[in-house]
């Protein structure tokens, strides 16, 4: 989680949430099932946004769930940002797909922590620990 609040796509994401208030519509269910059901054109691109920046953001980590994605998330940093067609649609879902199924609960917890605080920032660290180590918040 805190690897995706520290890159590039905070914004996305907190556009994304907030279109989602907007809209409605609950942002951690709407990730679940990106192209279906009766809001699946609600918030689509700011949802498409969030799908290109992730993969990026994943690229380079280390261990099975980041090399098991590796191959579908460089096919979606391979695509300039606006670029449209059948072949970047499939590399969207991909690599989305991978997303959802290594990553659900990082993701998840940064949309839930970003409708509660309002937008997706990095955890802190927090003052007066007394030498607990480094707490955030």
């Amino acid at each position: 989680q805190q690897r995706l609040a520290h890159s590039a796509c905070a914004a996305p994401v907190t556009a994304y949430v907030r279109c989602c208030r907007a809209a409605g519509i609950d942002a951690r269910e709407r990730l679940a099932s990106p192209l279906s059901g009766e809001d699946a054109a609600a918030c689509a691109n700011e949802l498409e946004a969030v799908a290109r920046c992730v993969p990026g953001a994943l690229l380079g980590g280390k261990g099975r769930p980041f090399e098991a994605c590796e191959k579908s998330f460089k096919a979606v940093v391979g695509f300039a940002d606006k670029e449209e067609g059948e072949e970047v649609d499939l590399a969207l879902k991909r690599s989305w797909a991978c997303v959802w199924r290594s990553f659900r609960q990082p993701m998840d917890q940064l949309v839930a922590q970003s409708q509660a605080v309002g937008e997706c920032r990095p955890a802190s660290a927090v003052n007066n620990t007394f030498g607990k180590g480094r707490w955030t918040a």
